[in-house]
């Protein structure tokens, strides 16, 4: 098992445990370390697609690399099983999923946030899985807006920070009308490039 498919797999029971600390209102300050973990484990994961010895100098450029190296970068990352696209890609749907549901439960966020969500992943991902591309393989100037490493960071610093503001509304008692602002330009950001993905894969 290459490294890159052991770090997804990890990433579910450490997804297991978040839940179930901000479900029974833990500490907050545990619950956002087991997120800050859950989101440096994504990293870590694409990290080492592209090279299976973890090295924390290189994964520190890896994060703040600019976006021009990261394109050549990509263009010279090695070949990788077609499962592995797919196993990355189904995990960070089941913790994305599992957080909404989570704090639709706690009655944090409305549910049709999670509906919106769900729907723009499953339509966006049927089709861009139906062409069997991956986001290095977009083509067209309106998909790579979807699927360039600034694009993919913004979107990952955006809702690493609306989790973590979540998780302190559900677990410390913050006022929601911020999270109410970080959610939804979380949504909003998803549904502009969720529309890029659904773009290229219908040229």
């Amino acid at each position: 098992m290459r490294n890159a498919d052991a770090v997804s797999i990890l990433r579910i029971p450490l997804l297991l445990l978040l839940v179930y600390a901000i479900s029974v209102r833990a500490d907050a300050a545990a619950s956002l370390v087991l997120l800050a973990i859950l989101f440096v484990s994504d990293a870590a994961d694409g990290y080492l697609t592209f090279d299976e010895k973890l090295s924390m100098s290189d994964f520190v450029h890896y994060l703040f690399e600019e976006a021009r190296l990261a394109r050549k970068r990509e263009r010279s990352r090695p070949k990788t099983p077609r499962y592995a696209a797919f196993l990355d890609i189904g995990v960070d749907r089941l913790i994305e999923y599992a957080l909404w549901l989570t704090f639709v439960l706690l009655s944090v966020t409305p549910w049709f946030v999670l509906a919106i969500v769900f729907l723009r992943n499953t339509i966006a991902d049927a089709l861009v899985l139906r062409k069997r591309k991956a986001f290095s393989e977009m083509h067209t100037g309106f998909g790579r807006i979807a699927s360039s490493h600034v694009s993919r960071g913004a979107y990952a610093v955006l809702k690493a920070v609306n989790f973590a503001y979540l998780v302190l509304v559900a677990t410390a008692g913050w006022p929601i009308s911020a999270g109410y602002a970080l959610t939804a330009a979380v949504v909003v950001f998803s549904l502009f490039r969720g529309v890029a993905e659904i773009y290229e894969a219908t040229r």
